[in-house]
């Protein structure tokens, strides 16, 4: 498989409003895309529409050069791995391997080889002979993992597989998943979460889809240092993104920030129609921090410690500000207390500006990340 393409698909349900609206997106062979949205957002659509479950209302679907949009799932060349692990209960995990090749009729010994393969490749070797009901959440998702890879497939496509497990569960079969997809070098994943941790940590690019429109694709760094539009950039990263009221001026050919009851000049580089208007600004929390150990040339406001969250490696603090809650990341020690005066300091490089409007971001490196300049290209018509 060479890749595959959205060719401006829609997926509409009666009078409702699009499950998938005008999705136009590629994706390279051997690639790990994810697809990240809150839920209804048409990511789980999408991922049916390439397994051929669903077929789009308007649009092509393309593989490998080929038009699939009318080819029926059993031919597409594809394996599926569900939320729910879809074992049958009554055969051991080797049969549970061994049904896809059993029904396409294949050999008996090209199995047998081909389920202890996958079975030492996923570490449930000496688990053959059980039953499903024998075995752990994680247990259950690597044999569900197994029978999608038993086929060879081109393309795996993986609706939430993980929903189901404990938290550090959850961070095991995220490397497990990893590893699997570095050594399948051609086969193409498509993932879904809702989980932007899980976007972040496992997709060579993102794209965060909302309400059916493909808002921005690109790499993790990219989608987190230049998000497109505030839904983005709230979205993305934990704790979200603070975002407070602005005006920007373009003064004498300097562009200025007026928020939070301070004044600061912006040094990032603004789009050509980034005129003298209301704005959102973003700052992460990450970015901001105690003003004493701000670096140079940082901008520092005032507030009140309100609430603080123990993370372990630092203290997330809710900060009440003048005309602005802030959440800021304060170092273990001193341990702020609660209505304890405190100084918070970002540096303005960091500023993340976005028109009051339309959402959209001011800053041209949000241009960067569209055109995926680190990864393979976006397509065109990708930011809705």
């Amino acid at each position: 498989m060479s890749g595959l393409r959205f060719e401006h698909v829609w997926k509409l349900y009666g009078r409702q409003a699009p499950a998938v609206a005008d999705l136009s997106l590629d994706i390279a062979e051997g690639e790990f895309l994810v697809l990240v949205g809150a839920s209804g957002c048409g990511k789980t659509t999408s991922l049916r529409m390439l397994a051929g479950l669903e077929r789009p209302s308007y649009g092509r679907i393309w593989m490998g050069g080929t038009d699939i949009t009318d080819v029926p799932p059993g031919r597409r060349d594809v394996s599926m791995v569900f939320q729910s692990y879809a074992l049958y209960p009554n055969m051991t995990v080797y049969k549970n391997l061994a049904f896809g090749p059993r029904v396409r009729k294949e050999p008996k010994e090209h199995i047998r080889r081909r389920v202890e393969e996958v079975a030492e490749i996923l570490g449930i070797g000496g688990l053959l002979d059980r039953h499903p009901g024998e075995l752990s959440g994680g247990q259950r998702q690597r044999v569900a993992l197994g029978r999608a890879m038993i086929r060879e497939p081109s393309l795996f496509l993986m609706d939430e597989p993980l929903s189901n497990l404990d938290a550090a569960l959850r961070v095991q079969m995220r490397a497990e998943l990893i590893r699997l997809h570095k050594r399948l070098e051609k086969t193409a994943t498509v993932y879904v979460t809702h989980d932007q941790v899980e976007a972040l940590t496992m997709g060579d690019r993102v794209a965060v889809l909302k309400d059916g429109s493909l808002l921005q694709v690109g790499t993790p760094a990219e989608l987190y240092d230049a998000p497109a539009t505030i839904y983005v950039a709230t979205f993305i990263g934990s704790p979200a993104m603070n975002i407070v009221p602005g005006r920007l001026s373009a003064g004498d050919g300097r562009p200025r920030v007026t928020c939070l009851g301070i004044e600061f000049e912006v040094p990032s580089v603004l789009r050509a129609d980034a005129s003298a208007r209301d704005v959102l600004v973003g700052i992460r929390p990450d970015d901001l921090g105690p003003a004493a150990r701000a670096p140079r040339g940082a901008v520092s406001v005032s507030g009140l410690v309100d609430v603080c969250e123990q993370t372990g490696i630092a203290i997330y603090a809710t900060v009440n500000c003048p005309g602005a809650t802030l959440v800021a990341r304060l170092p273990r020690s001193p341990t702020p207390v609660a209505n304890q005066p405190i100084a918070v300091a970002f540096d303005p490089k960091d500023v993340h500006l976005f028109d009051s409007q339309t959402q959209v971001s001011l800053l041209d490196r949000s241009q960067a990340a569209l055109a995926g300049a680190d990864g393979p290209a976006a397509p065109s018509g990708a930011t809705k």
